[in-house]
């Protein structure tokens, strides 16, 4: 029991509608704290250049004004990140569903958090075992030309179309990931995430029965290693898959234990549950 309970995230016992409006809470006292900052490094910037005929004074408080507006910036981000452990970790897309429309309800007039909650929202498709609204879903959308959230958005892409069995669209989006990573900086971090997400992604794609002794080194390493417990579940059914093509049912079978992998989005649960059908 108490290694399920160290599997749920601190938005575990609240509905969608609490976690929501706890965040839009927390975000409107920050903005207002940060407008409050604004006022008044803009009136003392004023008064530097216009009353102390401080050029530098003045100069300083642009500088401060821009580094509120990046600050807040990043305590936003930073804190709707810590939402995804509803997916991620506790695996709820229903409350994650629920808690993305009720931000972009509030965010419907910035395109941009409009765009990151409509691929959020297909991502939830996706694990509800609804591909074709998901790519339906993330049609049109993009980040920007070299936005790191692109990743995501063209490797959600990949998998919608690679289940329906869209080669072309899943080839379009396996090339824009690509040209993505060859875009960033040798050595950057924009280029190490976006490689590693498009080495595990073209791992995935090859077929089970074509993996060697180095690709199922690669994959138990992602197990080990996966950054979240929706992604190691993921890497761990891949294992398991190609366990029970190597004939070691033991293996896949251990693989397979429900008590390691709950909890589990719908789709995860189904890919369990279609290997666990295969099973002598």
């Amino acid at each position: 029991m108490s290694e399920l309970v160290s599997r749920c995230s601190e938005f575990a016992d609240k509905s969608a509608d609490e976690v929501a409006r706890a965040y839009l809470g927390w975000f409107r006292r920050v903005r207002a704290c940060c407008l409050v900052a604004v006022v008044v490094v803009g009136a003392a910037a004023i008064a530097g250049l216009f009353v102390l005929d401080n050029l530098a004074l003045y100069l300083l408080g642009l500088v401060a004004l821009v580094g509120i507006g990046i600050g807040f910036r990043v305590r936003v981000n930073r804190e709707f990140k810590t939402l995804v452990a509803i997916i991620n970790t506790d695996c709820d897309t229903e409350k994650w569903r629920g808690v993305i429309c009720r931000l972009r309800e509030h965010d419907v007039r910035r395109r941009r958090a409009r765009t990151l909650c409509d691929c959020y929202l297909a991502l939830a498709d996706l694990e509800e075992l609804r591909p074709a609204d998901a790519l339906g879903r993330m049609s049109g959308l993009s980040f920007g030309r070299r936005s790191v959230m692109n990743v995501m958005l063209y490797q959600n892409r990949v998998v919608c179309a690679n289940e329906l069995g869209d080669a072309e669209s899943r080839d379009a989006a396996l090339a824009a990931l690509r040209e993505l990573v060859a875009g960033y900086r040798a050595g950057s971090a924009k280029r190490e995430l976006a490689q590693r997400q498009l080495t595990g992604l073209e791992l995935s794609l090859k077929p089970r029965e074509a993996w060697d002794a180095e690709d199922e080194a690669r994959a138990r390493e992602r197990v080990e290693g996966a950054p979240s417990h929706r992604e190691r579940v993921s890497w761990t059914l891949l294992l398991a898959e190609r366990e029970l093509l190597g004939g070691r049912v033991d293996a896949a079978r251990g693989l397979l234990d429900e008590r390691d992998l709950v909890p589990m989005t719908p789709r995860a649960a189904a890919r369990r549950e279609a290997l666990l059908a295969q099973l002598p």
